[in-house]
């Protein structure tokens, strides 16, 4: 069958998924190949999951996703690393179709201890307990069957939210921490450490709504009192934030060669055809099956919306006949009146 034919094919058959995969593709094709580079720049930030996945999780890469993750510990007053080892290498193909909108980078340092590096560009409300399931999950699968428990190491989740999630019901306020960091300390005294040997799982979620560019922004924590975020963190969210102006690196000043080579991935991204389709056919796949839920919703609740009153009517004439029956008629007469048949009104 020639393109021709499946395309007027598929205009009359929605049973043809071949015929609905040609023409997606088609589709995509086109739409994407007509996106010039500045286009693509406003479309693809350097939060968008393929491309941080590109940036931190390439083996080739190991020195810049330890340079994000010690700049988190070193903001949070923590050991920095000295090596780390990629557990999630960067797959171009698995990107493109992965049902998550999430970034989502597994890596370990020399010490075994497990980093789950995220970024989310949208928190919902199941934010928390997927959260925890994950580090639950990357915590518990270190040990093998007869494994002893000295052989557990602890398990770090680092979140970079796009907008903040502590404080969302309430007023917004700029300046406010934007470094969520746990400890796990007794009730009854929050001076004595609830695990000795430290918290086997721990947690560090980035509010980027929050973040100041300008360098010597002071952010309240603690009520009252106000600090100022570690250099090298800063430097990272600044680029995270605005990473994507093709002036970057003049406009801010910034000489950091990690920053540096950072922006340089991310300018190479969008002139890599490979690359660049590849974040935006993972966007399109993402709103499709965002949509796909969204009109199955409404035709469910249509659905339901028509059982509701269909088995509403079928109350009422239930309810109907009763009563006629109470008042001494006929069930042939009333069979007649309701629509029921003479044994479902038998059986009332």
């Amino acid at each position: 069958m020639s393109p021709k034919n499946t395309l007027k094919q598929e205009k009359y058959s929605e049973t043809d998924n071949s015929a609905h995969i040609y023409i997606t593709e088609e589709f995509m094709s086109k739409r994407i190949s007509a996106i010039t580079r500045e286009q693509a720049r406003k479309q693809i930030r350097p939060t968008s999951d393929v491309f941080a996945r590109y940036l931190l999780s390439s083996p080739k890469c190991t020195h810049l996703t330890k340079a994000f993750i010690n700049a988190v510990l070193e903001d949070a007053g923590e050991t920095p690393v000295t090596d780390v080892k990629i557990m999630s290498p960067f797959n171009l193909k698995e990107c493109i179709y992965d049902k998550e909108s999430i970034m989502d980078v597994k890596v370990s340092d020399e010490n075994g201890t497990t980093y789950d590096v995220e970024i989310q560009t949208a928190a919902s409300d199941s934010f928390w307990n997927r959260m925890t399931y994950y580090n639950n999950r990357v915590f518990n699968s270190q040990l093998k069957e007869s494994d002893q428990y000295d052989r557990l190491s602890p398990a770090v989740v680092i979140a970079l939210l796009y907008d903040h999630i502590y404080g969302s019901t309430g007023k917004f306020r700029f300046n406010e921490k934007m470094h969520h960091y746990s400890l796990v300390v007794h009730k009854d005294n929050h001076d004595e450490l609830f695990y000795p040997l430290g918290d086997p799982e721990k947690y560090h979620i980035l509010e980027l709504d929050r973040f100041d560019i300008r360098e010597n922004a002071l952010y309240t924590v603690n009520g009252t009192e106000q600090r100022k975020l570690a250099p090298s963190l800063f430097r990272w969210l600044r680029f995270f934030k605005n990473g994507s102006r093709e002036d970057f690196m003049k406009r801010y000043g910034e000489t950091d060669t990690e920053i540096a080579e950072a922006k340089a991935k991310y300018e190479k991204f969008l002139t890599d055809d490979q690359l660049r389709d590849a974040q935006l056919r993972h966007e399109m796949w993402l709103h499709d099956r965002a949509q796909d839920k969204a009109d199955a919703r409404k035709e469910g609740l249509a659905e339901g919306r028509t059982a509701g009153r269909i088995e509403g009517r079928a109350e009422e004439r239930t309810r109907i006949a009763r009563s006629l029956l109470r008042a001494g008629i006929s069930v042939s007469a009333v069979a007649s009146s309701t629509g029921l048949t003479e044994e479902e009104i038998k059986s009332l």
